[in-house]
């Protein structure tokens, strides 16, 4: 398993940290076309009007972010209860192959999570930028 990775959070979105996950952000997995469309999309923020509604879009995708990580920690722990079951059988028996999961929604969701997840740094980077000034 890869390092956990410190959370998108603002101070008011604190008490979602238990739901700290140890997927890697686009930037990280080396996907600079993530960090170019957010950069397109929310470029710096000039105005507090600007500010707010980049605020109102990291709220809404933070949100839409904890409920994936929630959904995928479940996957998660039934994959690796799945893993233990599947040892216990041989590859060739019928049983083995009705326990395998299907993988596509997991790994649909692993991918919106990760770039959820670039989009709110990116924000969130804009809107302190922007309140240093």
């Amino acid at each position: 398993r890869g390092r956990r990775q410190p959370e998108p959070d603002d101070s008011q979105y604190s008490q979602y940290s238990q739901y700290d996950t140890d997927h890697t952000t686009a930037a990280e997995s080396g996907d600079e076309r993530d960090l170019e469309r957010w950069q397109r999309l929310y470029p710096p923020v000039g105005s507090a009007a600007e500010r707010q509604r980049y605020k109102e879009e990291f709220g809404a995708g933070l949100r839409r972010y904890k409920e994936l990580c929630a959904h995928m920690d479940g996957v998660s722990r039934r994959l690796a209860q799945l893993e233990r079951q599947l040892e216990q059988e041989p590859e060739d028996s019928a049983h083995y192959q009705v326990l395998l999961p299907p993988l596509p929604e997991y790994q649909d969701k692993k991918q919106e999570s990760k770039t959820l997840r670039s989009k709110l740094f990116h924000i969130k980077r804009m809107v302190s930028d922007y309140d240093k000034l």
